[in-house]
């Protein structure tokens, strides 16, 4: 569960691993290289485009900033 002074939101699956990684140290790129070994059959640019998508909309509603 992901708090935020708007609300709360239920992470789960990819979002969380992804949210997992987000420890204010590892860059953008660090954080795709670790999933991209994690799902190892999936499209590297797909994963790469993913995480964007979710980070991008999690910024929007000012949650988490990269």
């Amino acid at each position: 569960m992901l708090l935020f002074p708007e609300g709360a939101m239920r992470v789960q699956g990819t979002g969380r691993k992804i949210l997992e990684h987000c420890d204010g140290q590892r860059t953008f790129r660090e954080i795709v290289d670790e999933l991209q070994k994690h799902y190892t059959a999936s499209d590297p640019e797909l994963i790469r485009d993913d995480v964007a998508k979710f980070l991008e909309g999690l910024q929007q509603k000012r949650i988490v900033d990269y």
